[in-house]
């Protein structure tokens, strides 16, 4: 992947917008400047967003430049020769892509619900889809329900936040949690992607919490923190940094991740950075908490058009036509019922 020839097109490409497209209820873009290749969504009433879904710099493809996607491999503390991992959330495919290339003993099956993502982390990102690395366009959610009972996963990653910073109910409540630790591995750990500038990021945080033994926490800097959770005995952080050299003597990665894991807070630690996580509820399916939908973008069904067949970005596990394709369609009910009935 250091010298993939499917990049090289790239380095003729002016800096600037490379390509700009409605998909859902985004508009999506490609940006480059100089090495540097970004993907973001475009909320498209205002025309405005500050969140990067993905980045790859295409002279050094395997550093992953955003620090949430270096903490996310924080999981390999826990299972440093994974042989199944699942994906919830794909975007540009930089942590799967990464996974594929140093250890090539993993099969990894993710799910997303833009397919103009998964063209784009194809042609602009250089993802080698192959029988190792497969993403499927279906809810996250759904697709780990429709498991066998017997499939397990040695990581779990959960990264599905779209444009505005929304994250889907369904995938941050307690019950997903646990469909989450049902498939997990002997030892498996989940990563989730938080932001903490998030209303209810205290309330997450406490609902992995109420699922997993062991909950560890990486705020980063950026913004985002991400959760690892796993039921393996606990470890401090100098067992867990010693790990971390062990796989780096291994592996040399493009990033380093010594740096982030010093972040990683432990035990008493969450609540220290958390202030109102002792007071924080536990989200379940059945009962979201008031004000949970109001961070959901604009859903004009005018702008929508051709996503019947797709399930709804507000993260309902519906298709969008059934949910915020229709005009003054109450979401939180929509939400509700299908969180019932996937179980």
């Amino acid at each position: 992947m250091t010298n993939d020839k499917r990049l090289d097109w790239l380095q003729a490409q002016p800096d600037g917008c490379l390509l700009f497209k409605p998909s859902g209820v985004h508009f999506v873009m490609v940006e480059k400047s100089q090495s540097i290749i970004r993907v973001a969504l475009i909320d498209r009433d205002y025309l405005t967003s500050d969140f990067v879904q993905s980045q790859l710099d295409f002279n050094d493809p395997l550093n992953l430049i955003s620090p949430y996607s270096q903490a996310m491999l924080l999981s390999l503390v826990w299972q440093p020769k994974p042989k199944r991992v699942y994906c919830a959330g794909f975007a540009g495919g930089r942590i799967p892509a990464v996974l594929h290339h140093y250890f090539p003993q993993v099969q990894i099956e993710c799910t997303e619900i833009e397919p103009l993502l998964i063209e784009i982390a194809k042609e602009f990102f250089g993802v080698p889809f192959d029988q190792r690395l497969k993403v499927i366009l279906q809810d996250g959610r759904d697709y780990l329900a429709n498991q066998n009972p017997d499939v397990r996963y040695d990581i779990i990653f959960t990264d599905a936040i779209i444009g505005n910073g929304y994250t889907p109910y369904r995938l941050a409540t307690q019950e997903f949690y646990q469909l989450c630790q049902n498939h997990l591995s002997e030892n498996g750990v989940l990563a989730v992607n938080l932001f903490q500038r998030e209303r209810f990021y205290a309330d997450k945080v406490k609902t992995i919490q109420a699922v997993f033994a062991q909950v560890y926490l990486c705020p980063l800097e950026v913004g985002n923190a991400v959760v690892l959770a796993t039921n393996s005995p606990p470890l401090n952080l100098s067992e867990i940094l010693e790990r971390i050299q062990v796989l780096q003597n291994d592996h040399q990665f493009a990033f380093p991740l010594s740096e982030t894991a010093v972040q990683v807070k432990i035990g008493s630690q969450l609540s220290e950075c958390i202030p109102q996580l002792d007071q924080a509820k536990v989200l379940v399916d059945t009962e979201p908490p008031v004000g949970y939908f109001d961070d959901l973008p604009s859903f004009n069904p005018l702008f929508a058009q051709g996503v019947s067949t797709r399930p709804c970005p507000c993260g309902s596990g519906q298709l969008f036509q059934a949910c915020h394709g229709r005009l003054n369609v109450n979401c939180q009910s929509s939400t509700v019922e299908t969180s019932e009935s996937s179980q």
